[in-house]
């Protein structure tokens, strides 16, 4: 499915960034004319902008957001081809069945996908770790869960998975972007979340990111690693609430609970991105 909010991009202006987008945000590329550049945009929740609003109602459920990073990107870029299949809640399958058929072909020149989270219930256990009375045993069991399915089967799966988007778009550069620290450590003040609850979460992050870079360099992709891009802007930052770069929870939305807000998307995964592609 091409995405009718996309469609405009290679006619919009091209985005100027000020102060207000974030010391990390950078100008547009200017590629030479005979470059063709044709994106695709793959993967779940933190790659659709989920948590960052202004969501594409033709979406539907996948909640694309005009302020996530691919979209920003392919503005700054202006890429010659634009597909954006990324759809919150998505794991592996989803990407296999029904996104790389979608996004990709012979002519494919970009792909970036963030997937993994999802299959190993990263985002549940998370919202199961802070939610107001969660019992220590209950947080400690659904992050114990998680890290033994990362050990034991999220590998296999993004094998899999790198492996049909390889076979879909032989000829692209596969950029596989991972997951930021959603907490910051210290700072108890007004943070509601257990240190030891946040220093658990971020170790999870760091083991599936971990697992992602593995596979990723085993097919021959390369890792984006956003994780220093957001030091000192997860929840309980201490600055407070307006250094935060990550959605706290959200009980009557919990699908934007700890994800990327539009600061995080244009200043943490924005750069990173950039970064990455020159």
């Amino acid at each position: 499915m091409r995405h009718q909010l996309l469609a405009a991009l290679v006619t919009v202006p091209l985005i100027t960034f000020g102060a207000g987008a974030g010391a990390g945000a950078v100008p547009a590329v200017v590629r030479p004319a005979a470059t063709q550049v044709n994106y695709a945009a793959l993967g779940d929740s933190f790659s659709s902008g989920s948590g960052a609003g202004d969501y594409d109602p033709d979406s539907g459920l996948c909640r694309r957001s005009a302020h996530s990073h691919p979209i920003l990107w392919a503005r700054a870029n202006r890429p010659d081809g634009f597909r954006y299949e990324a759809c919150g809640g998505a794991v592996t399958d989803d990407v296999v069945a029904r996104q790389v058929p979608d996004a990709l072909d012979g002519d494919t020149t970009l792909v970036t996908v963030t997937i993994g989270g999802n299959d190993a219930g990263f985002e549940a256990a998370v919202v199961n770790c802070v939610v107001v009375g969660s019992e220590a045993e209950d947080c400690n069991r659904v992050l114990d869960d998680a890290g033994r399915f990362i050990d034991q089967r999220l590998p296999g799966k993004l094998a899999w998975t790198y492996g049909a988007i390889r076979d879909a778009a032989p000829a692209a550069e596969v950029l596989v972007v991972g997951y930021p620290h959603l907490f910051e450590l210290g700072h108890p003040f007004g943070c509601g979340v257990a240190e030891w609850r946040r220093d658990r979460m971020n170790l999870l992050a760091d083991h599936i990111n971990t697992v992602i870079r593995e596979q990723a360099g085993n097919a021959g992709f390369r890792y984006v690693d956003v994780r220093d891009a957001f030091a000192g802007h997860g929840v309980c930052a201490p600055g407070g609430v307006q250094q935060e770069w990550i959605t706290r929870i959200m009980p009557t939305n919990t699908w934007q609970s700890y994800h990327p807000n539009r600061r995080g998307q244009s200043s943490g995964y924005l750069p990173a991105l950039s970064a990455a592609t020159g």
